[in-house]
């Protein structure tokens, strides 16, 4: 008797996820539908279109940040004029290196570090080599 109501009760639950499932991907079909149909009256009141979804930029390192003037940030420029001791705040005071967070400055430290051009002196101090 228990092991029949089990089995039952499994069943029941079986169903009801395939259910769900289906009334989940009947939710994002009609959202799609929603969207095509917002688009097509955008065309037609002649609403400006925008280009996709929000984003990264398309193309070619269209995601890497750039520095103040567009440019890609020069990391072997802003090395040349660190002074021989140097932390993270004094890196960081750089004019292009402030748009960067303070973890990616680490990353920097970090790669320059397994390049063999600083070595690390003492909690957050470092040397250049």
């Amino acid at each position: 008797m228990v092991l029949d109501l089990r089995v039952s009760v499994k069943r029941q639950i079986d169903r009801l996820k395939k259910d769900l499932a289906a009334a989940t991907d009947r939710v994002a079909a009609l959202r799609d539908e929603i969207k095509r149909h917002e688009q097509i009256y955008g065309m037609l009141e002649g609403s400006p279109q925008r280009g996709g979804r929000a984003g990264r930029p398309r193309g070619p390192r269209g995601g890497q940040k750039r520095g103040p003037r567009g440019s890609m940030i020069d990391w072997n420029g802003i090395f040349e004029s660190l002074p021989a001791e140097f932390t993270l705040d004094t890196l960081g005071a750089d004019k292009t290196a402030q748009e960067k967070p303070r973890a990616y400055l680490r990353q920097v430290v970090v790669r320059w570090s397994r390049e063999g051009r600083i070595q690390r002196t003492g909690r957050g101090r470092y040397q250049k080599a």
